[in-house]
């Protein structure tokens, strides 16, 4: 097998760009600049603009705050309690084929007979 040596003419060369040019320090600046002013886009803000800016801040946080506490509020509405019930042989057996005859699960058939129940015993 013959293996073919490779030189750098193989390969294409992307062209370099531009450097950009460093920024301006003081000592460099333009004559008709002043040396010393601030930027205009870094101006500070004056305390009130400042105060009114956390308040906002603070609100938004609050109204963040509040949604979440009524989401998980929400959420614990419809958290399911589990009822574990040891039940004999005949029983499962009854409740097997209500489900299967009524097509529903053994869950539902379950939940509606304790409904039932407690509604007629005012519950």
């Amino acid at each position: 097998m013959d293996q073919r040596q490779l030189d750098l003419q193989d390969f294409a060369i992307a062209t370099r760009k531009a450097t950009q040019e460093a920024p301006l320090s003081p000592a460099k600046a333009p004559p008709g600049e002043a040396i010393g002013q601030p930027n205009p886009v870094l101006a500070r803000r004056t305390e009130q603009e400042q105060r009114q800016r956390a308040e906002g801040r603070a609100a938004a946080q609050q109204e963040v705050g509040n949604s979440l506490k009524r989401l998980k509020r929400a959420n614990q509405r419809s958290i399911k309690f589990f009822v574990n019930i040891a039940l004999d042989y005949d029983l499962k057996a009854r409740l097997r084929r209500a489900a299967v005859e009524n097509d529903v699960k053994m869950t539902s058939v379950v939940k509606a007979a304790l409904d039932y129940y407690l509604a007629e015993n005012g519950y």
